[in-house]
């Protein structure tokens, strides 16, 4: 199964180079610039044209519409281009077992944030232990997640998490600056930021053979 991960193209997913065809296409949250349905449909308009079987999606701190009022309009127009959207859920695709969560520690005034501690280790507390594929927004602390400003701003629950459930490929984006891979102890940690800190169009897909 090759799996092709990309986060954060802030609605600028038209300046993207084409992607290779795979078998399953992730996007790691902030695929919209100000979190508006127009967005979304637009955003769910190019996934529908990506040459892949499967297409996983979770929002990230800039898609607004998934967490407000909007929500279940902004999760119909996804599912209606077939794309399969995963909030603190999750989905087995031959055999590989799938969990997504838009959720990230407090960062700015955006969207699902949450507590650093309790609030949000409760959605870490649902991540079953049997997950391949681990999916969130954010990173998990020291691992791809440095700021310019030399911050690591990673989600410590999220890594104990990690460390307990031991997945074979944790994805996050939501800190542009920590583009990459790693790969620590069992896991392949996976930051797929495309765009970088200044918005600009500048970094790979990352494609992984599982």
């Amino acid at each position: 199964m090759n799996l092709t991960f990309i986060s954060d193209t802030h609605s600028l997913h038209d300046r993207l180079p084409a992607i290779d065809a795979g078998d399953v296409l992730i996007h790691c949250g902030d695929f919209t610039g100000r979190g508006t349905l127009d967005d979304t449909l637009n955003f769910a308009e190019f996934m529908a044209a990506q040459p892949f079987t499967h297409k996983i999606v979770i929002a990230g701190n800039h898609d607004w519409c998934f967490e407000d009022k909007r929500r279940k309009i902004a999760e119909y127009i996804l599912k209606e281009y077939g794309l399969i959207y995963l909030n603190d859920s999750g989905i087995e695709i031959d055999g590989v077992k799938f969990w997504g969560s838009p959720i990230q520690p407090e960062f700015c005034d955006w969207a699902f944030n949450r507590e650093r501690g309790a609030d949000i280790r409760q959605h870490w507390d649902k991540i079953p232990a049997d997950t391949d594929v681990l999916i969130t927004h954010g990173p998990a602390s020291g691992i791809l997640d440095l700021c310019t400003h030399g911050e690591r701003v990673g989600c410590e629950d999220l890594l104990h998490a990690i460390q307990r459930i031991k997945p074979r490929i944790h994805a996050s984006g939501h800190i542009h600056e920590g583009y990459g891979k790693k790969k620590v102890g069992k896991t392949l940690f996976i930051n797929a930021c495309l765009l970088d800190e200044r918005y600009q169009v500048r970094n790979p897909p990352i494609v992984v053979k599982l």
